[in-house]
């Protein structure tokens, strides 16, 4: 069985089959610059939960999404540099402290931590998504197939985490008037 960035891969490529690549288009453009400012803005949101937590799991977690992201950044940036966009200026990095140096009012806890990440993954992955749909360029609709990727596999790593440490947050069950319930 071929795996969901195959599929897309070989969907473009027969869409585009040796065709020259148009010139970027504002949208695509519009659609760079918006992913770029969230994912490095989700860099310094999991730098921040990494200096707050002593939670080795999430730890783990928040390293890994900050290296996902900045690669994501790089790749996002070379594109652009390329194409002639100009780059926008970068939050920068957050120095690494020693979570139990900070006051408690001035941390979030696991949980918020966990949400707050999961909050971000999910408003990356719906851009890649409406991005790689909205793409011209084939190449760039690839870029953003394998950024979902990336991101969905991520994904379900964390929403496994958050559900076995009870950090999921789910709406009640919704039970149809008239259907029994077990």
């Amino acid at each position: 069985m071929t795996n969901i960035l195959e599929s897309v891969a070989h969907l473009f490529k027969t869409l585009v089959d040796n065709q020259p690549e148009p010139p970027i288009n504002v949208g695509e453009v519009m659609d760079l610059w918006k992913y770029l400012a969230y994912i490095e803005e989700a860099i310094v949101l999991e730098q921040i939960g990494r200096n707050t937590t002593t939670d080795a799991d999430l730890l783990k977690l928040l390293d890994e999404a900050v290296a996902i992201c900045s690669s994501q950044s790089e790749r996002i940036k070379k594109v652009m540099e390329v194409a002639g966009i100009p780059i926008p200026a970068s939050p920068g990095d957050k120095p690494r402290s020693e979570a139990g140096a900070v006051p408690m009012g001035a941390k979030m806890n696991d949980d918020e931590i966990a949400n707050i990440l999961a909050a971000k993954l999910l408003l990356v992955s719906k851009e890649c998504c409406r991005s790689m749909m909205e793409a011209v360029r084939s190449d760039i609709g690839l870029m953003w197939a394998n950024l979902l990727y990336e991101q969905a596999k991520f994904g379900a790593i964390l929403k496994e985490k958050m559900r076995e440490r009870g950090w999921l947050k789910s709406p009640p069950p919704y039970h149809p008037p008239g259907v029994p319930r077990q």
